[in-house]
């Protein structure tokens, strides 16, 4: 088994918390993992099978009932939100640790039938695709190089096939040794019942070409900024109702809204977010895109690379949950592909280039930024696919692709 960068965080928040909510994407290897890790006493019980939906929604009570110490393991807990109330009661007449563990793909505070979240009671961790440090049986130490500016020598060989390779290859568990045909039978199925199934539990929605058209919209416009009337006019939808897509697709882990960075709540108004895919092999697979003409279509490749490596880095963020991550863009198209921030206010800004050379001019935006913004705690990188960390003075670098992994 692959080891995955949150058991350990698994494992601790069963130690501490009443119950752990571990949610991510349909088929990242949420069970997987639940199953993994040791618990001394443990009952599992899985939504999957129709008969135990029936039997958790006409008798809830007894669906959740523990014996002693024991731990219930709940899989794909949306599927009876009804025990979500039972659940709420038992924790808050015992609050000993490790109770529960449910697993589930969607956020439970999207789900329309659901009056209660657990919020404050649970614990809650995402799970991602795998990335390719996980692949690799790296340690997620790439957010402690860059704010401690202190990177290692990366391996040679993360050149720009080779990123857009992984980009194409994705991180879900399954496909990873499946040929192109196969894959792309396994996402087509994968999303068909994401998008016929699993949506009904988020919201009402009955267009499923408008639903299918406006998801592979999204995929081709992964990491770029657009507006709201911009997307319903490409889809055929109304404002609201593209907003409530955009919510589900989100609440579904389809794809990531990235906010826009504010100095201030007040300085967000208006701003717009980008919207990023959560595994680069949907896109590249639903949009008929090919690896060898990637590589050389810049537009394509830029903001399938950008794509990939936020998956790369949200994922090592996910882990403490010390950062955020936005982007910036002004009104004299300034940009930053990502803004993160540490909870001490140290604050980074990450550029993505799919390339192998850099140059000064790479870094004109972090330095407006840093110095715009009065940031003394500033640390700008430019991400590219060569194989040397090169310094351009105070405190900006150059670094390869390869020091995510």
């Amino acid at each position: 088994m692959i080891s995955r960068w949150q058991e350990n965080n698994l494992i601790h928040g069963l130690k501490v918390r009443r119950g752990i909510h571990l949610t991510g994407a349909r088929q990242v290897g949420k069970t997987t993992l639940a199953e993994a890790i040791s618990i001394d006493s443990v009952v599992h019980r899985s939504l999957d099978k129709s008969s135990q939906v029936r039997a958790a929604k006409s008798d809830p009570e007894l669906f959740v009932r523990r014996k002693g110490a024991e731990t219930i393991v709940i899989d794909e807990i949306q599927k009876a939100p009804e025990l979500l109330e039972e659940i709420k009661l038992k924790v808050d007449h015992d609050n000993s640790p490790g109770q529960y563990l449910l697993t589930g793909s969607s956020n439970l505070r999207f789900l329309k039938s659901v009056k209660d979240s657990l919020a404050g009671r649970f614990g809650t961790i995402r799970l991602r695709t795998l990335t390719l440090g996980e692949l690799n049986g790296s340690a997620p130490d790439f957010l402690d190089q860059l704010f401690n500016e202190d990177f290692r020598r990366a391996s040679k060989g993360f050149d720009k096939p080779s990123l857009i390779h992984a980009a194409f290859m994705g991180g879900y568990p399954e496909p990873l040794e499946f040929s192109h045909r196969d894959k792309k039978d396994w996402v087509k199925n994968y999303l068909n019942d994401i998008l016929t199934k699993d949506i009904k539990d988020i919201t009402e929605l009955r267009k499923l070409d408008s639903l299918s058209a406006a998801v592979l919209w999204l995929m081709a416009h992964t990491a770029q900024l657009f507006t709201i009337e911009e997307f319903g006019a490409k889809a055929g939808l109304t404002r609201e109702t593209s907003q409530t897509y955009i919510a589900a697709l989100t609440a579904l882990y389809l794809f990531d809204k990235v906010p826009a960075w504010a100095k201030s709540d007040y300085d967000k108004i208006g701003k717009r977010p980008k919207y990023i895919i959560t595994d680069t092999s949907l896109a590249s697979i639903m949009l008929g895109w090919h690896e060898d003409n990637v590589v050389f279509d810049e537009h394509t490749n830029g903001k399938l690379a950008e794509s990939w490596a936020y998956h790369e880095i949200a994922a090592q963020a996910d882990i403490t949950g010390d950062y955020s991550i936005t982007h910036y863009r002004d009104s004299d198209k300034r940009e930053i592909d990502f803004v993160v921030e540490r909870d001490d206010g140290h604050c980074a800004g990450i550029e993505v280039k799919c390339g192998s050379s850099v140059g000064d001019e790479d870094f004109k935006h972090l330095k407006w930024f840093r110095a715009k913004f009065n940031m003394d705690r500033f640390t700008g990188i430019v991400l590219y696919t060569g194989n040397d960390v090169l310094s351009f003075g105070n405190h900006m670098y150059a670094v390869p692709f390869a020091n995510l992994t």
